[in-house]
């Protein structure tokens, strides 16, 4: 199990990434109050984490933080992804044509499982000024949007597995959690 403590508040140092095994993962999070002023630097922590991991999304629970904060890289846009920030998100609306895609997670570091979800949603959210936003996304950014907001709920991905398929991977679980 890892270190579940994020930054210390007002500093810039990292925070620690945490894995399967750790309760933070299995957490509700709260909604991030208007003004909060330890925002930025969360979301500055995260991003560092994320990319420094190659990740395409990372959720605050992941950083052992209790915020409803993501950070994702859009994928959407050629070249240098354009980086998100949504702050309480909620699906508002999703497809109910479902897609299978590979999924990892930084929290189950080389664990990578084909899940299907739905191809389409709507997403609302405050960005890091608190005002609201809303965008429809679909394919790959849609998956690690739904991926991420799960995380917000306490919801990991082998969550979407049935019983039998997580049955198997019993071991794998176990040997990650004892890291």
């Amino acid at each position: 199990m890892t270190n579940a403590a994020s930054a210390t508040p007002g500093t810039s140092a990292p925070p620690c990434l945490v894995r399967w095994g750790d309760q933070a993962l299995r957490r509700r999070c709260r909604a991030v109050a208007p003004g909060d002023p330890e925002l930025m630097a969360l979301v500055a922590g995260m991003w560092r984490l994320m990319l420094g991991r190659n990740g395409v999304g990372l959720a605050a629970p992941q950083v052992g933080d209790g915020r409803r904060v993501i950070v994702i890289r859009d994928p959407r846009r050629g070249g240098r992804p354009e980086r998100l920030v949504l702050v309480n998100p909620v699906i508002e609306q999703r497809d109910p044509v479902r897609q299978s895609r590979e999924e990892g997670c930084l929290s189950f570091p080389g664990l990578y499982l084909r899940l299907a979800r739905p191809r389409a949603i709507v997403v609302g959210y405050e960005d890091g000024a608190g005002q609201p936003q809303r965008f429809a996304a679909e394919g790959f950014l849609a998956c690690i949007v739904q991926h991420e907001v799960d995380h917000l709920d306490g919801v990991v991905f082998i969550d979407h597995l049935s019983a039998w398929r997580r049955r198997l991977l019993w071991w794998r679980l176990w040997r990650l959690a004892a890291r």
